[in-house]
């Protein structure tokens, strides 16, 4: 690993930000007191606890029968992290597998099961948060404070039907009454942040919710420091009792130096590069109270590589209008989504072209008797001169005591092409407008038993992959493309969790997400660990009558398997290395006063080396402390 020897300083914007928190902290009083906006449940106690359905629900982002595994974040999660992502606070909650591509701020992704990030679609809020030009979400750019409640596993029927779904949902779209709160956290390698929530009812009719987040990092690596910034508004005017207009407004900022080669403009040679990410989002929406909505948006992705030989520029703007509306009786449901828009991409090394596309899904779900129930979904989505996109997928439900639920699924996927997959006119990634879908076929089969103090759920997948992604370079070596394989390769995999209360305030608690056979060496599972793992023991004690809250959290983290390749500096030649199963521990403890609390994590406090994919390497003990305040509510 490289000394931290004459590296540069990064932009040490955390101290002006604080002081502008506090300035707004300080104007609060003069916007009013009409309408406090916390959130609307509050976990008890502040701290991991399972937030499943149990029943068929209908609401207006989605009908869904199946119960998810799901979790409300605690304000020690999301504030020890602040300044890092959500690879750690999925990885405490839910088993997904965490692809941790660099150090702080660099590119980093989800996988769940049997799946690649590909083949995962993230939602924000009810937003789809679209991928960049390869189709993957970069999660560093993700904004934490739209993260109280995270879920997996949920065969969504809503707007988009994907293999599967992690839905991040912020106590924003439900207020009750005002919430203002401001939180700072010190990390390894200099890294610091601070980010500002506020919400008030600026009248009867208007409610708003502003946060905002600046964090940076001298770096793990000499001259890479990490430089990030989001944000998010939504105002939200009250029509009459049924109706609501709502804008929302997101940003994000990263900048981070490049530790070691992954996007494929840095093929097949490390540079000293620096990567950047930004995204924009505008979205207005007309939303009933009962069934319907009608949004218009405008997405804007810019992701660029700066590097003194090679120069890549993409951005995206994706801009159009869905239609969402739902009925539901006591028997049956019924949702439809409808979707319009304009695609178009100016980059550097993809084709510049505009594509118009439309999709449309719709889902049925019908009680077949008072305990079981039959849910049928289909999707298609159609762009200009480019291979048509299709999901089909049924699943039976039965609740065979108040205590214990099985469901059966399956479905069939085509996955197009990203842009960047398909459209590249790199030297060394060559287009080939020939490349079709990846064709998926995915069986399930899961469990969800619950007791007073004991919660489980359990699903098994198995996964057939066609026609799928390979990396093929062409005789001489100077140039490769992907291509569909001609070969069927299948992925069985497990997910589980459990929570037990062993007595009052005393906690244990374990999820898993693992393969049980070999994962593709292909294109999208580059990187991926076969498994992943985490057990827990937490425990919340109240002292001098309760003045004081003190919430300990033992962990123990288990990384599988993976594959990680890299290229030959002088030929596009790949070159595999297979990096070994690790674990680690981690400890988090807080201590709670009133409406403020301190808060201290350390990780990986005893396996201090090992690599999370080739050339990246997490080194030492990390430590993190910081406090979080909530103030005039």
């Amino acid at each position: 690993m490289m000394r931290k020897v004459g590296r540069r300083k990064p932009r040490r914007i955390v101290d002006l930000h604080l002081r502008v928190a506090l300035l707004l902290y300080a104007l609060v009083p003069a916007l009013g007191f009409a309408q406090i906006l916390t959130p609307a449940q509050e976990p008890r106690p502040d701290s991991l606890h399972q937030n499943i359905a149990d029943t068929v629900v209908a609401v207006a982002r989605a009908v869904f029968l199946q119960p998810p595994i799901g979790f409300r974040m605690d304000s020690a999660a999301t504030s020890t992290h602040l300044f890092q992502d959500f690879i750690h606070l999925a990885g405490q909650t839910v088993p997904v597998i965490p692809l941790i591509t660099g150090e702080v701020g660099q590119p980093r992704y989800w996988a769940v099961g049997d799946l690649p990030p590909r083949a995962v679609q993230i939602m924000i809020d009810e937003i789809p948060w679209i991928p960049g030009v390869y189709g993957t979400v970069d999660l560093t750019g993700l904004p934490e404070a739209h993260a109280q409640v995270l879920e997996a596993g949920e065969r969504r029927v809503g707007e988009t039907l994907a293999p599967d779904v992690v839905h991040l949902t912020s106590d924003s779209l439900n207020f009750n009454t005002p919430f203002s709160r401001i939180e700072y956290a010190k990390g390894p390698f200099g890294a610091d942040a601070v980010r500002f929530q506020f919400g008030r009812a600026l009248g009867k009719r208007l409610a708003a919710y502003l946060n905002s987040a600046f964090s940076n990092s001298e770096g793990q690596f000499a001259d890479r420091p990490y430089d990030g910034h989001k944000a998010s508004l939504q105002l939200d005017y009250f029509l009459n009792r049924n109706w609501k207009l709502r804008y929302r407004h997101l940003n994000s900022r990263n900048e981070a130096g490049l530790g070691a080669p992954f996007f494929p403009e840095e093929w097949p040679e490390i540079t000293n590069a620096f990567h950047k990410e930004g995204r924009l989002y505008h979205g207005l929406e007309l939303v009933s109270s009962e069934n319907l909505r009608l949004r218009g948006f405008l997405w804007q992705v810019k992701e660029e590589l700066n590097d003194p030989a090679r120069r890549h520029r993409h951005r995206l703007l994706d801009g159009g209008a869905d239609l969402h509306w739902q009925k539901q009786t006591e028997k049956w449901a019924l949702q439809l989504n409808f979707g319009v828009g304009l695609e178009a991409v100016k980059s550097t090394s993809i084709d510049d072209r505009d594509r118009f596309y439309e999709r449309i899904s719709t889902t049925f779900g019908w009680r077949i008797t008072p305990r079981t129930w039959l849910q049928l979904g289909g999707q298609a989505s159609y762009k200009t001169d480019w291979p048509i996109g299709a999901a089909l997928q049924a699943e039976l439900i039965t609740q065979s005591s108040p205590s214990l639920m099985w469901w059966l699924g399956g479905g069939l996927w085509k996955i197009p092409p990203a842009l960047g997959e398909r459209d590249n006119t790199l030297p060394y990634l060559a287009m080939n407008r020939d490349l079709q879908p990846a064709n998926l076929q995915r069986g399930e089969i899961g469990m969800k038993w619950r007791r007073r103090n004991f919660a489980l759920q359990f699903f098994l997948h198995g996964s057939l992959w066609n026609d799928r992604f390979v990396f093929q370079a062409n005789s001489l070596r100077t140039s490769g493309a992907l291509f569909n394989s001609t070969r069927s390769k299948s992925v069985v995999a497990m997910q589980f969790d459990f929570n037990w209360e062993l007595m009052p305030r005393w906690y244990v608690g374990a999820i898993a997400a693992q393969t049980l056979n070999s994962l593709p060496r292909d294109f999208w599972f580059w990187h991926q660990p076969e498994g992943y793992g985490r057990l827990y023991l937490e425990t919340l004690q109240n002292l001098f009558g309760g003045d004081l809250e003190i919430l300990s959290r033992f962990a123990g983290r288990f990384i599988g398997k993976r594959y990680s390749p890299s290229f030959a500096t002088d030929a596009v030649k790949l070159l595999d290395h297979e990096l070994l199963k690790t674990a680690v521990l981690d400890f988090q403890i807080r201590l709670r006063h009133g409406d403020g609390a301190i808060l201290f994590s350390w990780e990986n406090i005893l396996n201090q080396q090992f690599d999370w994919r080739f050339g990246v390497p997490a080194v030492g003990r990390y430590l993190r402390w910081g406090f979080w305040w909530n103030f005039l509510n």
